[in-house]
């Protein structure tokens, strides 16, 4: 049963309920606290009681990691600690929107619940280990690049409104200025094996090729060949074994950049970076050392730049943070509401709420 009854309630009604919920996720961080840099005795319990509240479920995707996979986390953690400071967590994201769900160009409210989500973190963390948490991100141009020809402004429009949103909502002290991938990623093509005319894009391409060729493997490469169609803006005047065709090579050259990135990260390690991404590290393949992340709130694993953000009407009574994919879109009631003033950035004077058509009920 739909208690909202959202097609019935009037603006000024569903407009005060959106406020309420607004607010409710524009999430105060809570201020750092000095910490002097405790002795040897203390780093290890300090360190596994901040690891073990950063795993909580309400922000982890997935089983608890492995005794081998705690370990890796632990290691930066425990550096941190020793030095009395926040914990660095650098945050994986999208360089743009997904061209497949949503027109824009810029950060919406998808990005506005993911930011406060990471804050939620931070104050979680704090309220056990006072220095709390830090975070960068850093976009993933140089994949998009490469494997998907992205264009280039659409990419700068959407990383500096993620940026500049950060600023609007006050969560300067808590992140760092996001980066780009494409800033340090030279060695994908002017790597260390130079000496020998091999980057690591063609040690990647050699490794990836043998990867694909095990017939163990075909299973997943159908899996990102999925999430290659969604993800991928084809060409409209191409004919549907053409559009296969591009959609497969895109895969392929995913796969590629990111197993160089991976090599590269290797190659120059920072033993104080602790990665976090979002989903569950199925999309890859060959996993990668990283905390999963739930995305816009506790349950939600959809990546914040792959849809628009909206409210979903849960049947509880209840409004919930949601990202409308492409796939979703054709499943959900969609209806606007203007006319919202609290956050003074581009595109956040509007909002969906979004209910599931009768079909779809049990999926929410």
């Amino acid at each position: 049963m739909n208690t909202l009854v959202l097609p019935d309630l009037p603006d000024e009604v569903l407009r005060s309920r959106i406020d309420e919920v607004i607010r409710r996720h524009w999430v105060q961080p809570h201020a750092a606290e000095p910490l002097t840099p405790p002795g040897p005795e203390h780093v290890e319990q300090l360190a596994h009681t901040a690891l073990d509240t950063m795993l909580t479920r309400q922000f982890r995707v997935g089983p608890l990691p492995s005794a081998e996979m705690y370990e890796k986390f632990l290691a930066p953690i425990r550096r941190f600690v020793a030095k009395g400071k926040p914990i660095r967590v650098t945050v994986g994201y999208g360089p743009h929107k997904n061209p497949n769900a949503v027109a824009h160009s810029r950060a919406d409210w998808a990005e506005f619940f993911a930011l406060g989500h990471l804050v939620a973190w931070h104050n979680k963390v704090q309220r056990v280990y006072p220095p709390g948490l830090q975070f960068q991100i850093y976009f993933d141009d140089e994949t998009l690049l490469l494997a998907n020809f992205a264009n280039k402004s659409i990419m700068r429009s959407y990383m500096s409104s993620v940026a500049d949103l950060i600023r609007v909502l006050g969560y300067q002290a808590v992140f760092l200025p996001p980066t780009r991938i494409t800033n340090f990623a030279w060695f994908l093509r002017f790597g260390p094996y130079q000496l020998f005319r091999f980057t690591l894009i063609q040690i990647a391409e050699w490794r990836v090729r043998r990867w694909e060729r095990d017939p163990a493997n075909r299973e997943q490469m159908e899996r990102m060949r999925e999430y290659a169609r969604r993800n991928v803006l084809v060409p409209a005047e191409l004919s549907d074994e053409a559009r296969e065709r591009f959609v497969e090579r895109a895969s392929h050259r995913f796969r590629v950049c990111w197993d160089a990135l991976r090599m590269g990260a290797q190659i120059f390690s920072d033993r104080e970076r602790l990665l976090a991404l979002y989903l569950d590290g199925s999309q890859h393949h060959r996993q990668q050392t990283a905390l999963h992340l739930t995305s816009v709130d506790k349950g939600q694993m959809t990546q914040p730049w792959q849809g628009e953000g909206v409210l979903l009407d849960n049947g509880r009574g209840k409004l919930e943070p949601f990202v409308l994919t492409s796939g979703r879109r054709s499943r959900y009631h969609v209806r606007i509401i203007d006319g919202l003033e609290l956050v003074p950035a581009p595109g956040f004077e509007r909002l969906a709420v979004v209910w599931p058509h009768r079909d779809d009920d049990s999926e929410v």
